[in-house]
């Protein structure tokens, strides 16, 4: 997949992408971008492996922070935290799968139990980063 995070800066979509959601985005304030940075990532870690996600995600963030004229660290460690929120499927990460046989979880418990941990994660990591970076 690094391969694929290259081909995403190298061809200019991380810019496309970048100036897309900055349009799109109501107040482009330092804690929002980070917001929809970290949304994203745990949205597109549910359905793809976290280390894929990271190294699509990654230039895209590099790019945002660069359109929005933030640092670009803070938005890189939003995607790092963001990646490894997998807790709404068991398809998510091997050990979620893993947990899912051993335990006799189903399909139905993984969104029930992980939608909240993803939430409480995503407003942590939020409270975290305004403190250290803005």
């Amino acid at each position: 997949m690094i391969p694929l995070g290259q081909a995403v800066q190298d061809t200019g979509a991380a810019h496309v992408i970048a100036n897309a959601l900055i349009d799109a985005m109501p107040v482009g304030g330092p804690l929002t971008v980070t917001a929809v940075i970290l949304l994203m990532a745990a949205t597109l870690t549910t359905f793809v492996d976290n280390v894929s996600t990271a190294a699509v995600l990654s230039p895209v963030a590099s790019g945002l922070a660069t359109r929005a004229g933030l640092p670009v660290e803070p938005l890189l460690i939003a995607v790092a935290i963001g990646t490894s929120l997998d807790f709404l499927t068991p398809f998510g990460h091997h050990n979620n799968t893993v947990v899912m046989g051993a335990a006799g979880y189903r399909f139905r418990d993984f969104p029930k139990l992980g939608l909240p941990l993803i939430f409480l994660c995503l407003l942590t990591a939020l409270l975290v980063e305004r403190v250290l970076f803005f």
